[in-house]
């Protein structure tokens, strides 16, 4: 090490150490404070108490009516306290997570106009010396720590509330830091900053999704801050980080709503399952921000129909990838239900009605399917009249059950949303829908009513549709139907996640034509094995398990087509391997050796993916190869593709 370079670590890890100094000097005088609010507040409480037995025995005397000003006044101060006493926890709470790594990345930032320079330290959270009010480390989500993840050094300028800025990076550095020790630092070119995210892409992935605070690109940050947009939609590859940014720009809405109002009650993030809405539940938390709101479709469902039993999500994904003598129906209906078509007849049926009834949403609906073949001519859209016909049987037939089944659900939804317009998220002001690409017309004319003060952040990928195709364009209808002012789509084609031989394998079972681009992280190539008995297959999975484990491998998921295939596997492998079968209702870390079915898989990663069903039975049409490619694409580091007997037509046995 030169002497240059000594002095410089010296002279960091001397400012390490300062800042660590004066977050712990806040922490501790924090904590004082903040336990004599609250022995002020068990006071106030007591005080309260002892006043209310004597106002609550004299309720009714007007003589007292003062006493009850009194008790009024007592509430209101314990209420301030008590925000004042939760505040300061939160203080507290940022501190405690600050501490042990302050920041990550150092910008020396010279304005344009006086050519001062400033080292711009940044971390998750902010600090600041309170005699000075001086910034010590910036918040990432600080219009000045833009600069930090869109320019390396050279010209650079950052947009203030007040204006754009102007100036250069003279340097870019960036810090690993762990438990208040300085492990290293280096300057940042653009190849330097990629072998940094390499290393870390090539580590195991945790159980829960982490933040992505240090590793941000340049084009995930323009979504993350963008505040121009009503309707910001992203159409990201598999692995491009979609569901990253979106919490990450959920954190730094939460950060703007400073000057906004913005809280973290006002914005709703709609997951595709539970299992999903588990995997991400500590971003927000590790940024320190407050969980928003979370909800599953399912659960707006359940808040507009009026029935005890509908069919869920997960049993209708599972009716809908399962190959029957009815999953073409099943599909047709679902299409024809929540197309622009059947919205036009649902309206048609609502222009029927007196404007004073109130009619039984379920008993107007069921009315549709009894009506005489050309009251459907005007609304058949793309299906057939012969697919029609079967629709219509199929429905009436399930109308007749106690269940409601998912498609029926939904067009129910809309009626009672139009008829009685509860007001059920009127405090939502940012809604954000991942995997929008499984979501039909209907679905998102529910989302315009049910959020109509919202703005909203999409975020998909038509390549990874369950049981139906979508082309680009299917952004635009996003766009009509919501009908917001300012909408963009954005697309992101850089996978980070696959290595590349998992993701040039992958691309074989896409038909979407899109320039794909690698991060260009190195593998194990695939391996495809056909056995030829049950026993065999057994054997090698079981086989694939343990080299794995062997690898270090934290996180294994084992795929199957079908909950059906999944729960056959499970009886056979529970005996001989330890593994968590992960159902819809599901409450697990994603951690040890997991098996599932693919359309549970959407969003999550593994370490090391095992696909055990891949014969030519279970995967042979247009529907089966995109659920390959979802499957496939789950995997970081290793993808095993498995089967018994003769392995789907779609994988080449190339080995």
């Amino acid at each position: 090490m030169t002497d240059n370079k000594c002095s410089e670590t010296i002279w960091e890890e001397n400012h390490l150490k300062q800042t660590i100094t004066l977050a712990e000097e806040q922490l501790t005088l924090l904590k004082l404070t903040s336990e004599a609010k609250k022995t002020d507040i068990m006071e106030t409480k007591k005080e309260s108490f002892e006043n209310a037995s004597h106002g609550y025995t004299s309720l009714f005397s007007s003589d007292d009516f003062e006493d009850l000003i009194e008790l009024s006044q007592y509430h209101t101060d314990i209420t301030e306290k008590l925000s004042d006493y939760e505040e300061d926890q939160a203080k507290i709470r940022l501190l405690e997570r600050l501490i042990p790594s302050p920041y990550f990345a150092r910008i020396d930032f010279t304005f344009e106009e006086d050519e001062e320079t400033e080292q711009i330290y940044i971390g998750r959270t902010s600090l600041k010396r309170k005699d000075s009010q001086n910034m010590v480390v910036y918040d990432w989500r600080s219009p000045i720590a833009s600069v930090f993840y869109r320019f390396m050094t050279g010209p650079a300028f950052y947009d203030a509330p007040y204006g754009r800025i102007n100036g250069n990076v003279r340097l870019k550095r960036q810090y690993e830091i762990r438990n208040k020790h300085l492990e290293f630092y280096f300057d940042t070119d653009v190849q330097i900053v990629d072998q940094i995210l390499r290393r870390m892409l090539s580590q195991n992935t945790s159980s829960k999704m982490k933040a992505i605070v240090e590793t941000i690109q340049k084009e995930q940050d323009m979504i993350i801050r963008d505040m121009g947009n009503d309707l910001l939609m992203v159409q990201g590859v598999a692995g491009s980080g979609k569901t990253s940014i979106a919490l990450h720009r959920a954190a730094y809405l939460m950060f703007q709503g400073l000057k906004t109002k913005l809280l973290a009650n006002n914005i709703l993030i709609l997951s595709p399952n539970s299992i999903f809405e588990q995997y991400i539940s500590n971003v927000l938390p590790e940024l320190g921000e407050e969980q928003v709101t979370c909800a599953i479709f399912d659960d707006v469902l359940k808040e507009l129909v009026p029935s005890d039993k509908i069919q869920t999500r997960y049993q209708f994904l599972e009716q809908l990838v399962t190959h029957t003598h009815f999953q073409h129906i099943i599909q047709y209906s679902l299409e024809w239900k929540t197309s622009e078509h059947f919205l036009a007849l649902l309206d048609r049926l609502l222009s029927e009605q007196q404007p004073q009834n109130k009619p039984d949403v379920l008993d107007m609906y069921r009315s549709i399917f009894t009506k005489d073949t050309s009251y459907y001519i005007p609304f058949f859209g793309s299906i057939s009249a012969d697919n029609l016909q079967e629709i219509v049987q199929y429905t009436r037939e399930n109308l007749e059950s106690d269940l409601l089944y998912y498609d029926d659900a939904i067009a129910v939804a809309y009626l009672y949303l139009k008829l009685y317009e509860p007001n059920l998220y009127g405090n939502i002001r940012q809604v954000v829908i991942d995997e929008a690409q499984d979501y039909y017309p209907l679905q998102f004319k529910l989302f315009s009513l049910l959020f109509p003060q919202a703005k909203f952040t999409v975020l998909g990928d038509i390549s990874q549709t369950i049981s139906k195709h979508e082309e680009l364009t299917f952004y635009n209808q996003i766009e009509s139907i919501l009908g917001r002012k300012k909408a963009s789509l954005i697309t992101l084609n850089k996978s980070f996640r696959c290595t590349n031989e998992i993701l040039t394998f992958s691309l074989a079972f896409s038909d979407q034509n899109q320039e794909i681009e690698s991060f260009n992280r190195a593998g194990d190539k695939p391996k495809i094995f056909a056995a030829e008995s049950h026993s065999s297959l057994l054997d090698e999975i079981c086989a694939e398990i343990h080299l794995c484990q062997t690898k270090g491998y934290q996180s294994i998921g084992l795929l199957c087509k079908t909950e059906k295939n999944s729960l056959a596997l499970f009886q056979s492998l529970q005996s001989r391997i330890p593994l968590a079968l992960i159902q819809n209702e599901s409450s697990t870390d994603l951690k040890g050796t997991l098996l599932l079915p693919i359309y549970l898989s959407k969003g999550l990663e593994f370490d090391a993916v095992i696909l055990c069903d891949a014969d030519n039975l279970n995967y042979y049409d247009a529907d089966d190869k995109s659920l390959l490619h979802v499957g496939c694409t789950r995997a970081l580091h290793r993808l095993s593709i498995l089967c018994q007997g003769t392995i789907s037509p779609f994988i080449k046995m190339e080995n």
